[in-house]
């Protein structure tokens, strides 16, 4: 069975080379702008949830930063692995991320060889 990863990003440019870059080892994406769309998608898919969740921090509405806090909180999704990507680069970014839960903090622009390797080794831990 393969793998499935959630994105959750407004950006449509990120979504669509995060997507094709997984897909293209195997991995099947599933893509929301916002947490509202997550938070459906979630609850439509409880008997198979993803395997990771990949969160843009800067998104209207809920930030990805709150999304993170909701998912540890939550009984259901609290075991799911949590990858951060950001424009933001200054340090505290990272420890933020790293003190909510998110196993893996990457700064945007990043290389898509780079993003990939990072999923491949959440995937194997799991």
């Amino acid at each position: 069975m393969s793998k499935c990863v959630m994105v959750v990003d407004d950006d449509k440019d990120v979504q669509e080379i995060v997507t094709f870059v997984l897909n293209c080892h195997g991995i099947e994406v599933i893509n929301a702008a916002n947490g509202q769309q997550l938070h459906q998608l979630l609850v439509s898919r409880q008997t198979h949830l993803p395997d990771l969740i990949i969160l843009d921090v800067m998104m209207p509405g809920v930030d990805g930063y709150q999304l993170c806090r909701r998912l540890r909180n939550d009984p259901q999704t609290q075991h799911i692995p949590i990858m951060i990507i950001t424009g933001h680069v200054e340090g505290i970014y990272q420890r933020i991320s790293t003190d909510l839960g998110a196993a893996v903090h990457m700064t945007k622009p990043f290389h898509p060889l780079d993003l990939l390797e990072q999923v491949q080794i959440l995937l194997q831990r799991k």
